[in-house]
């Protein structure tokens, strides 16, 4: 019966050892590789981004585990018997066991954040690897770098030109606002502090030389406003068709107007040429079109202090846009973005090194 309890033991034992030594060959990696800063819950950049994690989840994604961790009786390896104590008694080794889970451990985390100048003031910190930039706050930077002893945008990199996103202008029909001059003296909601919304309604007042009152409230707070009279109109800058403004109540897109914005040189020069909104983009703006600009939307990176660990990690994203994103149903946008470098005229900006090796 000793006999028999030593061999069960031993049996015991190894397979115990065995296990332990399998799982602990496996990649044992618990966490991301790589964060992203998107946008808000609802706008282009955060389905976007989560389009980006579905991608690479079906790449990289990795098995979840518990951890535990018990008690495995110590091996005299000469002669396979358990090992006693003085006293004894068997003696214990700690075995560390990894239970799969049955989740996925997602490549890229997405984190939410309250728009493109938020993503901005995070691109150079350690906690953000990749995020979205309108290309105009990038410009806007740049101009307040000439007197700024630490440059802010110099370690900045293009990975992926993103195509454009329109700005929107939104008023209410009884508001009696129907041309962007009758702005004056209107109380106009222009994003807050941390949206790219924010930058570009500024450059617009300044270019054009609006005279309306900014007010500084946050898109998701507008259309409260707007509906309550504490706001005549408001700007956004988002990829159209804007989810949210798409999938609006009857009654409340009964009640909406979308105003154009005027031909400017100066915009131009910022933009390019106005496109074109009408009612195959929203339903709710019937027979009638607008025209208005569009901000060239970029994924960008830092340089910063980035490991060789980062730099693989941000290649592996890319291929998996690259595999992957004219598949599923992914946002719209995918469709149009190709691997390429965009025209010096619609955009001056160094270019991530490694990014470009994977361009057409």
């Amino acid at each position: 019966m000793k006999k028999f309890t030593i061999i069960a033991s031993f049996i015991f034992a190894s397979l115990l050892m065995f296990l332990g030594s399998t799982i602990q060959a496996q990649d044992t990696d618990d966490g991301p590789k790589l964060k992203i800063y998107s946008g808000f819950k609802g706008g282009s950049y955060y389905e976007m981004a989560k389009d980006m994690q579905a991608m690479t989840r079906k790449l990289y994604g990795k098995i979840g585990y518990t951890i535990s961790e018990i008690e495995v009786p110590k091996i005299n390896p000469a002669t396979r018997d358990t090992l006693k104590d003085a006293n004894g008694n068997i003696e214990y080794d700690i075995q560390i066991i990894k239970t799969p889970t049955g989740d996925t451990i997602d490549f890229l985390e997405v984190r939410e954040s309250d728009g493109s100048y938020y993503n901005f003031l995070k691109i150079n910190k350690v906690d953000v690897d990749v995020t979205f930039l309108q290309y105009d706050v990038l410009l806007y930077e740049s101009e307040k770098d000439l007197g700024r002893k630490f440059k802010k945008t110099e370690d900045v990199r293009v990975l992926l030109p993103l195509g454009s996103e329109e700005i929107h202008l939104i008023t209410l029909k009884n508001n009696k606002i129907n041309t962007f001059k009758d702005l004056k003296k209107k109380r106009v909601a222009i994003g807050s502090s941390l949206q790219g919304t924010n930058i570009t309604a500024t450059y617009i007042k300044e270019a054009t030389d609006g005279k309306w009152i900014d007010v500084d409230i946050p898109y998701d707070k507008a259309f409260r406003a707007l509906f309550s009279h504490d706001i005549d109109a408001f700007f956004f800058v988002g990829k159209a068709p804007v989810h949210d403004l798409k999938t609006l109540p009857k009654s409340m897109k009964d009640k909406l107007k979308m105003i154009s914005l005027p031909e400017n040189d100066k915009l131009k020069d910022a933009y390019g040429d106005l496109v074109t909104i009408d009612k195959s983009v929203y339903s709710w703006l019937g027979e009638s079109s607008v025209k208005t600009y569009a901000v060239r939307s970029l994924l960008v990176t830092s340089v910063t202090g980035q490991t060789p660990e980062q730099k693989d990690a941000i290649v592996k994203l890319l291929k998996a846009i690259k595999q992957l994103k004219d598949n599923g149903s992914y946002h719209d946008s995918w469709k149009t973005i190709q691997f390429h470098k965009l025209p010096e005229l619609e955009m001056e900006w160094p270019y991530y090194e490694e990014a470009v090796k994977l361009y057409d």
